[in-house]
């Protein structure tokens, strides 16, 4: 199997459950359907993934909310029942709440300014700039450094206010001299840290008395006066004076409901993130606030209806524990203020509603025609019972995508959450361990058996890189 598939996979956000099965030989159940431990370390072996549990488990979750959807194809079942539907899309319902019950609170907001355009600029809130840069090759010499350093010494002798622009012409940047060396307005942290420190040195309308040395090369800065920037800088400000009120209201209500994150929590955090539905009927608090608390369970929850591309559970898996417990923080702050918003009782109209159903009805038959298990055509010459026709066909479907003879179908996590509510299914841990254990050996032997055919001389061959572009 070629490597890039398994790539794909093994980053897959699927929503399933961890069963608490104990037969070793089982990796994983949708309904009456099983997935053996060998079938899914031959998929892991033979693919260049890590042989990890957790890509072990997001293979087989995969496969898990495939049989889902033929289950649900079996039983001509669009789960469009309104309830279910309400309960699949809670995320996205939340979030029209919670704009709505913003879009009260949050009037004014843009007008509480902390002081003029001007004396908020000059205090350096937002950054201007005009530069000309002499470049460096990472690898030059001693001698190189030298000349640019010369060149950029002549340039700075050249430079006042009033050619500036002019004289960006000679910059090596490219697109300088049409911008006239203009960098735009930015916030603090966006330049490289030394060209930061240059600049904050200067006042407005001030160019360096020194050339400044980045890894870039050498720049002459010239921090923009407010003159030149005073139309950017309105509507940043007014973008500012938003955040800062926002910012100010999430402190107030936190406090105010005395937020309380668990010294456990990071590491709980980390671990849900790995795992999410292992953690579905986990009520301990990984924090707790006057009138609730955020359980292991709603925390799974939050972190499943993030978009897959958004990457949060890898994230999450590699951040330090600060940036985990602000991003626990974070999700009880949702929570406040959802709980805000149902006092105001902010909720998402009928029109509302209906675009919503109205796209997951959709999802529903899209999947089913990417599997090839649409319910009006499960059927067969020897009349199997439908639920087997359509597992069999998932099975048949799944073994041509690790082989990348299929394009890829997502199951989206709405789709997947109706299912795992409503269908059986589980995730053996155990079976899991044997599922490493048993692609370990298979692919030291596929290692082993390709260094000895090998041509003296070359390497083993490699699949051809198939990566999407």
């Amino acid at each position: 199997m070629k490597s890039s598939r398994l790539s794909v996979l093994a980053l897959v956000a699927f929503a399933v459950a961890c069963g608490a099965a104990s037969n070793p030989d089982v990796a994983a159940k949708a309904g009456d359907t099983e997935l053996s431990s060998a079938r899914l370390a031959e998929v892991l072996a033979q693919s260049q993934a890590p042989l990890e549990k957790d890509v072990a488990r997001n293979i087989a979750e995969l496969w898990v909310n495939y049989q889902l959807v033929g289950l649900a194809a079996a039983n001509n079942d669009s789960l469009s029942d309104a309830k279910v539907m309400q309960e699949a899309l809670w995320s996205q319902i939340d979030n029209i709440r919670v704009k709505k019950f913003y879009d009260n609170v949050s009037k004014g907001w843009d007008s509480l300014s902390p002081g003029t355009d001007e004396s908020r600029y000059m205090s350096g809130e937002a950054l201007a700039a005009r530069h000309i840069l002499v470049k460096t090759e990472p690898n030059a010499t001693p001698e190189q450094i030298g000349v640019a350093k010369k060149k950029a010494d002549g340039i700075l002798a050249e430079a006042t206010t009033a050619n500036f622009a002019v004289l960006a012409a000679k910059s090596d940047e490219p697109g300088a001299k049409e911008r006239g060396g203009d960098l735009g307005l930015f916030q603090r942290g966006m330049m490289v840290p030394e060209f930061e420190k240059c600049l904050l040195v200067l006042k407005p309308g001030e160019i360096s008395k020194e050339v400044c040395q980045t890894s870039f090369g050498f720049h002459i800065i010239y921090r923009s006066p407010f003159a030149d920037v005073a139309e950017k800088f309105a509507p940043v400000a007014k973008q500012r004076n938003v955040a800062i009120a926002e910012s100010t209201y999430l402190a107030k209500l936190e406090t105010s409901h005395g937020v309380k994150i668990e010294s456990s929590a990071p590491v709980k955090a980390k671990a849900i993130a790995k795992n999410p539905l292992g953690y579905v009927k986990d009520n301990a608090a990984l924090a707790s606030y006057k009138g609730g608390s955020l359980s292991a369970s709603r925390f799974a929850q939050w972190v499943m209806a993030y978009p897959p591309q958004a990457q949060i559970r890898p994230q999450l898996v590699a951040a330090p524990d600060t940036l985990v417990e602000k991003f626990v923080k974070q999700i009880v702050r949702n929570e406040l203020v959802l709980k805000q918003a149902d006092s105001a009782k902010s909720q998402a109209d009928t029109s509302e509603l209906q675009v919503l159903f109205m796209n997951f009805k959709s999802d529903v038959p899209r999947v089913w025609g990417g599997l090839g298990i649409d319910p009006t055509k499960l059927t067969d010459s020897a009349n199997t019972s439908k639920p087997k026709v359509a597992a069999a066909r998932v099975d048949s479907f799944y073994n041509r995508l690790v082989k990348n003879e299929v394009p890829f179908v997502e199951v989206s996590y709405p789709l997947a959450h109706a299912l795992q509510s409503k269908y059986p299914f589980s995730i053996n841990e155990t079976g899991l361990d044997k599922v490493i254990e048993k692609a370990k050996t298979l692919r030291a032997s596929s290692d082993s058996s390709k260094a000895q055919t090998a041509p003296t001389g070359t390497a083993p061959a490699t699949p051809p890189d198939t990566t999407q572009k």
